[in-house]
């Protein structure tokens, strides 16, 4: 079992979604060895933003893009070979202002590619992911409660965002693990973060 986690808070101390993804992996590997696990740090380490170049290569065939082209797409093609050597995804994804961190978009737009991760079919206007038989688990903090469903649900373009995206290029089965009221009390957010460590702890098993 190859397991890839992505981390994409800014933050290395006091990250809620690094501390219980560090956790959650120990205890997956616990059950699930022998496996692998890679670390993909796009909060400390950010793949490089989409330019020009990057667009003309990506919408050109293979064998009609020029070295520049090719160099252009490198970075993202170590991403999506990554991507297609897991099976099981790890995601930490702290909410900034309602949506995911930056640096995490800018991963998305260097694997979400026409003809590598997803197609698209110009007459009957048809997509279809090239990414199967993976699962995925995303763990969100936020600073409020924003799980959907909750009064402050409908703010919450992280979660419904990343179940698009990865249904789109083909991974169904996603599991979220929210991780609400980070700005509230201390005791309150201790009591939150419990919560999912507990569910994280019953997923390690199973997932």
């Amino acid at each position: 079992m190859k397991l890839l986690e992505i981390q994409s808070s800014v933050r290395q101390d006091g990250s809620i979604s690094r501390t219980l993804s560090a956790e959650f992996v120990q205890a997956w590997q616990a059950v699930h060895s022998p496996n692998q696990h890679r670390l993909r740090d796009v909060g400390s380490n950010p793949p490089n933003h989409l330019n020009g170049l990057w667009t003309k290569a990506n919408y050109s065939a293979p064998e009609e893009r020029s070295q520049p082209m090719i160099d252009a797409l490198a970075e993202s093609e170590t991403l999506i070979e990554e991507l297609f050597w897991a099976d099981r995804l790890l995601l930490g994804v702290p909410m900034y202002n309602f949506s995911v961190p930056a640096t995490l978009k800018t991963y998305i737009d260097n694997i979400v590619r026409i003809n590598r991760t997803f197609t698209f079919d110009p007459e009957t206007y048809s997509f279809g992911g090239l990414v199967h038989g993976k699962k995925a688990l995303i763990i969100t903090p936020s600073a409020g409660n924003f799980v959907v469903g909750t009064a402050l649900g409908g703010m919450n373009f992280c979660d419904s965002y990343l179940r698009s995206l990865l249904e789109f290029i083909g991974i169904k089965d996603v599991t979220v693990v929210p991780v609400p009221d980070q700005f509230m009390s201390t005791e309150i957010r201790q009591q939150e973060i419990e919560t999912a460590r507990t569910k994280l702890n019953t997923l390690a098993a199973v997932w």
